[in-house]
């Protein structure tokens, strides 16, 4: 049996957007802007105190590794090389906050969402001093 042979189009952009509710990872035909696919998956996020809004630091980045990969082997099912893929963008969280260990790079606690009281105390601190 003969192997298929992968389309060529491209070059690829690829963009990860995580959200505080969802990652997704898209991919896009450069010239034409096309949308060739996407993956998406939802974020839980916690509650611990009235106010207060966290989320796993590590739940966050296994979503983007998924969105990569399930993104990639949708490509891959349409014949489209993912060596096509040139450049990805991010668009993250900037308002939430992860303090991670230097040496072990595992996180200290879990990410602090800007809807939450803690981050806004911050934020308007830094605010007021400028």
């Amino acid at each position: 049996m003969a192997a298929s042979k992968k389309a060529v189009w491209g070059p690829l952009v690829g963009a990860v957007d995580q959200g505080t509710s969802s990652t997704r990872f898209l991919v896009f035909n450069s010239k034409t802007a096309e949308l060739l696919s996407h993956h998406q998956v939802e974020i839980k996020q916690e509650f611990p105190r009235e106010g207060w809004v966290e989320q796993d630091p590590k739940e966050i980045l296994h979503s983007v590794y998924e969105c990569i990969e399930k993104t990639c082997e949708k490509l891959g099912q349409l014949n489209i090389d993912i060596s096509n893929i040139k450049a990805i963008g991010v668009s993250n969280q900037r308002e939430t906050t992860v303090v991670w260990d230097k040496i072990t790079g595992e996180p200290l606690y879990n990410a602090v969402c800007i809807k939450n009281e803690k981050s806004m105390l911050l934020y308007n601190f830094t605010t007021e001093s400028e």
